[in-house]
């Protein structure tokens, strides 16, 4: 019997199948009596609703499983939240301990009014989950762990990122980091989104405040988060086609005019590109005195290469920034091209170390080349929201606040019942209802037997 057959064969035998696109959410069904233990589920279909009992340690497995894949409905049952770590143009990001686990997570809170003011604001965060759906779970991304849906709030629980930002680890510096530590970071975003794209994914917002660690100190930590501007590669014309962060965003996207047609991966390899000029130079791809100012450079290209100071860079650093960050995107390397790059290949072990060691920056020399990274935050201050709103009306590119920008406090959460609300059941505002072709291969599905 093939595979294929046996699907069909166990399915014949499920009373009945539920789907994402079938479900508006589960209702998991808790104990009264201390320790509170799962006893029972159930599946809101709308009009009716089907309940299953079982023991808590089934249960406990089967929500592992299906969380991420369903929107699910009370999450002041699981979590408690912690303090606020982030913010961004409809969100907070949280950090919420686990009530049965004790385990640490992040959750992004997305604000339901605030998205329907946004033009396309329903149908972006649609995206972000179907997006995170498909890539997590994957060792270089902030990974989606699972979700729930209230009146107010939908809440996107996923791994906590303890060591903050690149671009705080920069603010933190005094001096730029070395070479094997570029390395390092450089490999990890460039894993990173060898992955992202080999699932047709493009990610079209990647600076330094997207990218972090889970680990305060340690660059083998990194991962890539914020994937609010993703779009998958075939879904054109896209949602945003004009988006990212001056000074970071691709020259074919910023030049684009006819908004229907398709660009490629090699957009985050620019965006990447720019990442490693910052770590080379401690200075952006483009300087100016603000972001319409720095689109504007951005547009245009305004580069050059033969200035004095990129004499500095060794043959192998300096042929890989240009291969990134190459004007025509056919001319760019490729996520797997970059990898193999000699730049990579002179430290032999760099592959093992990551797996193996720690580097605690703390601990490691500095390197020379130029005092710090100051002259690139005072000019971009890319988590400045006001700076970003000020000129966000003339840009001719949808740009996004930075959720983990560097805040000055961290506040603690005082009342619960602010944050984590009591959820209700049903909502008018479901993004599990998004219309699809009853025949998406897609469609994330599971049986329940008799």
């Amino acid at each position: 019997m093939s595979s294929n057959q046996k699907i069909d064969s166990n399915r014949k035998k499920a009373d009945r199948i539920f789907s994402d696109s079938n479900t508006n959410r589960l209702v998991w069904r808790y104990t009264n009596q201390q320790p509170i233990k799962l006893k029972g589920l159930i599946f809101d279909c709308g009009d009716i609703q089907f309940e299953y009992q079982g023991e808590d340690e089934t249960l406990r497995e089967l929500k592992k499983n299906i969380s991420k894949l369903f929107f699910q409905a009370k999450v002041q049952e699981e979590y408690m939240a912690q303090q606020v770590i982030g913010q961004g143009n409809y969100a907070l990001v949280l950090e919420l301990q686990h009530l049965h686990s004790n385990q640490r997570f992040a959750s992004k809170c997305i604000d339901k009014k605030k998205v329907q003011a946004i033009e396309k604001g329903e149908q972006s965060v649609q995206n972000e989950i179907k997006i995170m759906r498909i890539l997590s779970p994957h060792k270089s991304l902030i990974n989606l762990i699972e979700v729930y849906e209230g009146d107010s709030n939908i809440y996107l629980i996923m791994d906590l990122a303890q060591g903050g930002s690149l671009y705080k680890e920069m603010k933190n510096k005094t001096n730029l980091y070395k070479r094997e530590e570029i390395q390092n970071i450089m490999y990890s975003i460039l894993q990173g989104l060898q992955y992202i794209h080999s699932k047709g994914i493009m990610h079209r917002d990647l600076k330094p405040e997207n990218i972090l660690f889970r680990e305060k100190g340690n660059l083998n930590s990194l991962s890539i988060a914020d994937f609010g501007l993703s779009v998958q590669i075939d879904s054109y014309p896209y949602l945003y086609p004009k988006c990212g962060t001056p000074g970071f965003v691709a020259p074919e996207i910023a030049n684009m005019i006819d908004k229907t047609k398709p660009y490629t991966a090699a957009c985050d390899i620019f965006s990447a590109g720019v990442i490693f000029h910052i770590l080379l130079m401690g200075e952006g791809l483009f300087i100016g005195n603000c972001h319409q100012e720095i689109l504007r450079m951005n547009k245009e290209f305004q580069l050059d290469y033969s200035k004095p100071k990129y004499q500095k860079l060794d043959f192998d650093a300096k042929d890989l920034l240009f291969k990134m960050t190459a004007h025509n995107f056919q001319e760019r390397y490729t996520s797997e091209q970059c990898l193999q790059h000699s730049f990579f290949q002179q430290n032999d072990s760099l592959q093992q170390q990551q797996k193996t060691s720690q580097l605690i920056t703390s601990q490691i020399q500095e390197s020379s080349i130029k005092d710090s990274f100051n002259q690139y935050l005072q000019i971009y201050n890319s988590p400045n929201q006001k700076l970003i709103s000020q000129d966000s009306k003339k840009l001719s590119i949808v740009t996004r606040t930075p959720l983990y920008g560097p805040k000055t406090s961290t506040p603690i959460v005082q009342h619960q019942m602010d944050i984590l609300e009591e959820l209700s059941s049903l909502s008018h505002f479901s993004l599990d209802q998004e219309q699809q072709n009853c025949q998406d291969q897609n469609n994330n599905q599971i049986a329940f037997t008799q």
